[in-house]
């Protein structure tokens, strides 16, 4: 596991920022099911009714943003209905979205007593870190369910991470 500070400032800051992270990786989570839905319906189901780029780029945007009005479970429903979800990618993103609900509406207040305390911290830490872990899990396979249908697309992994690359690069100019 990863180390826990031992001064009582830092720790409360670690919690914080750990739970950050974990609803930061739901997010990339519901980010990917959306790109997942992209590459298994929105392309080969509407990318003849573009004529020209401008035209596309609006039904992605358009699309996207769309899927991005609903929730996680929605989301999840969605890939179902598009696609077939293996068992085991089905089971991690159920547990996901359990994960997630929990986090968002419950956490803290059902952890109120143990963030009084030095090991209550220390559990709150390491339950943070797990969940992060299981979101990431979650998002992962998904990605590596996505992959074959994003290339026969033309969404290669080379060409997401030349992509990627471009995005850094315009980023680093922004600083």
């Amino acid at each position: 596991m990863e180390d826990f500070p031992e001064d009582h400032e830092d720790q409360v800051k670690e919690i914080y920022a750990r739970f950050g992270l974990a609803i930061y990786q739901a997010q990339c989570l519901e980010h990917g099911l959306v790109n997942a839905l992209v590459v298994l319906d929105l392309i080969p189901n509407e990318r003849h009714k573009a004529k020209h780029r401008p035209e596309w780029e609006d039904l992605v945007d358009s699309f996207m943003d769309s899927k991005f009005e609903l929730t996680l479970g929605r989301l999840i429903k969605l890939l179902g209905a598009v696609t077939t979800v293996p068992d085991n990618l089905g089971k991690n993103l159920t547990s996901a979205l359990k994960l997630r609900n929990y986090l968002a509406h419950h956490y803290f207040r059902e952890r109120s007593e143990d963030f009084l305390s030095a090991k209550g911290r220390k559990r709150m830490f390491d339950e943070l870190v797990e969940s992060h872990g299981l979101l990431a899990k979650a998002d992962d396979e998904l990605s590596r369910i996505v992959e074959p249908a994003a290339a026969r697309v033309g969404l290669t992994s080379d060409l997401q991470e030349s992509l990627f690359k471009e995005l850094l690069e315009r980023a680093q100019h922004d600083l």
